[in-house]
């Protein structure tokens, strides 16, 4: 018998697509086949641009007990799940020569380890979240409704650092293409959840006019969940309940950015203000309010499994998004990242550090409260992979770069709390700027290549194998 295409279980009504939750007493399917996955594994890169205050970031100390630092104390509810790599390093990678500039060169190898300079037009550079995907989407756990999901704060800006623009603005790459983010939370919403804004050939009148036929993606579907809800234990409705109320209020806060005017669910409304093409300044209301929904919508993309591989750009490379929300005052970060040792631009990144690592720290906890079928939460089942364009904001260097991961790929990564250091010689208290190592950022991916069975021991140009600390066995 054949196995059903997906285990999760959705509703459709007036031509809308609703992914649920799982729920244990809804019948997924009655073939025995089935039970050969009971948990899809997912894949998430996050890039934050313009490096990390190091000083501020950096445990004293390896192993599991190391202190919180600033910068990383949010995630302390999820440390047990979180794994911190100090002194990894791609200078070569990143720039061999130039151009592009640092920004331009961090941004574009970041996923993929090929250098900008001299490969411009290189069909190598696929970046691990598509070479991920046939691990990923594997038929023993069905297919998610969307193969991957490319996802970014700023927009088209005009900071492309002596280089195409592509490679500033993208880290998903496929034999060369860069894939696209979805800059407008409100496209990201009907992506998922309508299927409105998935045809690009769209004129604006056929949009308008389905856009007219979705008001409330709830509403179309309302009456299939009263039915289903008769049908499940209590604890499941209770579920299904909380579920379509935090989808209700999600829709009603996207339905209110951006121009203050309440108004229906469109294909691509003009959610946001124009960006300043010039420097490439996003508005501190559309960094604060765009990211806190970006974060829910990630949240249930993975949990209601409409995709198993998301990446995330918080900036582009160059990034001059405004933090006035947080320091006070126009903070625009790339021109605040030039510190030159000032005291209160060090204060100020800082602060916008220890926020970006705040919004990490949101997302791995609702994937950490999602519980699986396998006893397992989502964000065990996550590989989550974090990094920057540069490391330090003022020098452009390219080691001691700031790695997070967390998850653990369904248990076959060893992330377990630890902070692990490639320089052992990095005595604290600690400069702005690490020493040198000879441990390549890029063994982070091939780590997480092979624990997704993808046996390679390089990926572009990081040779090595994988990080033993990183292995399970």
């Amino acid at each position: 018998m054949k196995v059903s295409k997906s285990r999760r279980l959705f509703l459709t009504g007036a031509a809308t697509f609703l992914a649920l939750p799982f729920l244990p007493s809804a019948v997924w399917t009655r073939r025995a086949a089935a039970a050969n996955c009971t948990a899809p594994r997912r894949f998430m890169a996050w890039m934050v641009p313009n490096g990390m205050v190091m000083n501020n970031w950096t445990p004293t100390t390896t192993g599991k007990d190391w202190k919180m630092t600033p910068i990383l104390a949010p995630l302390e509810p999820v440390r047990k799940k979180i794994m911190v790599l100090t002194g990894l390093d791609n200078q070569k990678t990143a720039v061999p020569g130039r151009p592009p500039g640092d920004h331009g060169a961090g941004t574009g190898m970041l996923l993929n380890m090929i250098p900008v300079n001299g490969h411009t037009n290189d069909r190598n550079r696929t970046s691990i979240d598509q070479v991920l995907l046939p691990a990923l989407n594997s038929s023993e756990c069905g297919t998610p409704r969307l193969p991957s999901l490319n996802i970014g704060l700023q927009g088209d800006n005009g900071l492309c650092d002596s280089v195409s623009c592509d490679f500033s603005r993208a880290i998903s790459w496929i034999q060369g293409r860069p894939q696209p983010n979805i800059y407008d939370p409100r496209a990201l919403f009907d992506r998922m959840f309508t299927g409105i804004g998935a045809d690009d050939g769209m004129s604006r009148d056929e949009s308008a006019r389905r856009s007219e036929e979705h008001k409330s993606v709830l509403d179309a579907v309302l009456s299939d969940i009263n039915s289903l809800n008769v049908k499940l234990s209590a604890g499941d409705r209770l579920k299904l309940d909380e579920y379509a109320t935090s989808l209700r209020e999600l829709e009603q806060r996207i339905d209110n950015t951006g121009t203050g005017v309440e108004c229906t669910v469109p294909a691509r409304p003009a959610a946001s203000p124009p960006l300043n093409q010039e420097r490439g300044i996003t508005p501190s209301t559309i960094v604060e309010r765009h990211t806190a929904i970006f974060v829910d919508l990630m949240a249930l993309a993975f949990t209601c499994d409409i995709t198993r591989s998301i990446t995330f750009m918080l900036g582009n490379g160059t990034s001059n998004n405004d933090y006035e929300f947080l320091i006070g005052r126009s903070t625009p970060h790339h021109g605040t990242s030039h510190h030159q040792n000032n005291r209160g631009k060090l204060e100020a990144l800082t602060k916008i550090d220890t926020w970006e690592i705040e919004q990490v720290a949101k997302l791995l906890g609702k994937l950490d409260a999602a519980k699986e079928a396998d006893g397992r939460t989502v964000l065990d089942n996550t590989t989550f992979y974090m990094s920057s364009d540069i490391a330090d904001g003022d020098s452009h260097n390219h080691w001691d770069m700031p790695i997070l991961v967390a998850g653990g790929a369904g248990g076959a990564l060893k992330i377990d709390g630890r902070h692990v250091n490639y320089t052992p010689d990095l005595t604290f208290p600690r400069g702005l700027i690490g020493k040198r190592s000879d441990v390549h950022t890029g063994r982070v991916l091939i780590s997480i290549l092979q624990a997704h069975g993808i046996m390679v021991d390089k990926f572009g140009e990081a040779k090595g194998g994988p990080l033993p600390e990183l292995m399970q066995g």
